[in-house]
């Protein structure tokens, strides 16, 4: 799904997982606890690549990329 790619993105960019565990159950952060935003991470991200990457690890019930093509799609435009 779109989530995962995005999160294994984030985590290959930045070593880290997309939410803050740390002294916390996984479960309930997962549940309460947004996305730390990529450039919060690390600065060596290009803006427009966080940015779809933060928007596509967003919770909400409107998902914004619907499909994975989609995703391909932002992605893509970041490099072109």
């Amino acid at each position: 799904d779109v989530w995962a790619a995005a999160a294994c993105l984030y985590a290959m960019l930045t070593g880290c997982l997309p939410r803050n565990l740390q002294g916390q159950d996984p479960f309930l952060a997962v549940l309460q606890c947004d996305a730390v935003p990529i450039c919060d991470r690390t600065s060596a991200i290009p803006k427009p690549l966080a940015k779809v990457i933060d928007l596509a690890l967003i919770d909400n019930p409107e998902i914004y990329y619907k499909s994975a093509v989609d995703f391909k799609q932002a992605l893509l435009n970041t490099i072109s």
